[in-house]
């Protein structure tokens, strides 16, 4: 059975004319790994609900990703298609901000210096520590490819 792809779907005019691999993905395929992504941010907000943690589902989905995936209890193939298509499609994640600021502006002239001063800083600590952790995962990732490729040498 062919499943369609995103190239097959989107017109070619919204399409580079460098077509990348993600695109050339099934679409089955990219909403199943989006599907698995989802029940661990789910089941890590059941986790910090059931355990008071003090810190959102988000940090601990992404700690209980990592586990998962050193582990073996998730592979890293079941899942990389799926996250690089949201990294991918991570900016429209910011168009809710900008309706939310277009709605309440009053709030937003009144106190927008506070506001401003907290976009930029979280901003800016959330593409570090993306930044950090793309960076670790790919010193982790060459170290466990180093070491399986050198043992059955």
């Amino acid at each position: 059975m062919n499943l369609p792809t995103f190239q097959q779907l989107l017109p070619h005019k919204l399409l580079p004319h460098k077509i990348d691999r993600m695109s050339q993905q099934p679409l089955v395929k990219i909403l199943l790994q989006i599907t698995l992504i989802a029940v661990v941010w789910g089941t890590a907000d059941i986790l910090k609900k059931l355990f008071n943690l003090p810190m959102s589902s988000g940090i601990v989905g992404l700690f209980l990703m990592l586990g998962l995936l050193l582990t073996g209890v998730i592979k890293l193939d079941w899942v990389n298609v799926g996250a690089k298509f949201i990294l991918g499609e991570l900016v429209l994640l910011f168009i809710p901000l900008m309706m939310s600021i277009t709605q309440y502006q009053q709030l937003f002239f009144a106190q927008g210096w506070q506001l401003m001063i907290t976009i930029v800083m979280s901003t800016a600590l959330v593409m570090l520590s993306s930044a950090l952790t793309f960076m670790l995962g790919n010193r982790v990732k060459r170290a466990l490819y180093r070491r399986t490729h050198h043992a059955h040498h």
